[in-house]
């Protein structure tokens, strides 16, 4: 399906917008038009493309004569988008969209957002790369071989299949019932673990160590672990005290956390249960052998 698109066009240049540009150009997936009103953003999609690209001044220019089109824009935004192209290519003669398929990339929203160019006609869809995307310049590697979800119009569906299959990546459908709950499980996921790790690293510098020799010390074992969930389930993969049922450990971290840094005791019993749980599914261990995690925290002396 997508061997027969002319033109693809892409609203917005943000990290993700710009690596869909680069692998659509990568792809040589027909003539690429993008609209952004940040000619920064313009300049760097230029300088990591090899091959030409239409710089649209708005975004119904960038639409017209367009089979495909994505609105890589921030998700507060997208309504709005919508709404306004709907309107400008009624306003150009373009009442009716059929054949044309718009597609937005937010994790959270579904194709109902895009209502507005649907009721002229358009075939639409979400398309989310469950990638994080740090900086637009390495962009394109992280979205390639990545899952993507899918949503919307069925009709849909061949197109997105076949650019997914192209980029050498997965497509998993979505309902749209789901979405919110499916992007709430990749927050979890990337962003929470993010914060778990400066987290981590903070507690490293209470003993003296500088944040960056910190963070350098630390990624070798994140790597590990990691390394283990790809292997093994989250149960197999799970190390540490919990799953040794060593209370006076923990209870010792307890200690030492309160005496540095009592705003991470919370936290670190938050999530001491959590793998507590995740311990519990291999068997061995029990609440009843962590009572520090119920009872106050005291100051175990060495």
């Amino acid at each position: 399906m997508v061997d027969n698109l002319t033109t693809i066009a892409i609203i917005g240049l943000g990290r993700v917008g710009t690596a869909l540009a680069v692998l659509v150009g990568r792809h040589a997936l027909g003539n690429l038009r993008v609209c952004d009103h940040n000619l920064n953003k313009i300049d760097s999609l230029k300088a990591l493309l090899a091959t030409p690209v239409t710089v649209c001044s708005t975004p119904a220019e960038a639409v017209a004569g367009a089979e495909l089109v994505f609105l890589a824009v921030q998700d507060r935004h997208l309504a709005g988008l919508a709404e306004n192209l709907a309107e400008s290519l009624a306003g150009s003669g373009r009442a009716d969209l059929k054949g044309c398929f718009f597609a937005h990339l937010s994790g959270a929203l579904t194709s109902e957002v895009l209502r507005p160019l649907a009721a002229r006609a358009a075939v639409t869809f979400s398309l989310h790369p469950l990638q994080s995307v740090a900086a637009a310049a390495n962009g394109a590697e992280a979205l390639a071989g990545s899952y993507f979800t899918f949503e919307g119009d069925e009709r849909g569906l061949v197109v997105a299949s076949d650019l997914v299959k192209v980029f050498g990546g997965h497509l998993v459908r979505l309902a749209a019932a789901d979405k919110v709950l499916y992007h709430a499980a990749a927050v979890v996921s990337s962003n929470f673990f993010i914060a778990l790790e400066e987290m981590a690293i903070t507690l490293m510098t209470g003993i003296g160590v500088d944040a960056e020799t910190a963070r350098q010390m630390l990624l070798p074992l994140i790597r590990g672990s990691f390394d283990n969930l790809e292997r093994v389930s989250p149960a197999e993969a799970l190390t540490g005290p919990i799953v040794r049922g060593d209370d006076q450990t923990v209870a010792a971290h307890l200690a030492a956390i309160k005496k540095k840094f009592p705003e991470y005791v919370v936290s670190y019993r938050l999530l001491a249960g959590l793998n507590l749980d995740l311990a519990m599914q291999k068997g061995g261990v029990t609440p009843a052998d962590f009572p520090s995690l119920k009872s106050p925290i005291v100051e175990i002396k060495p």
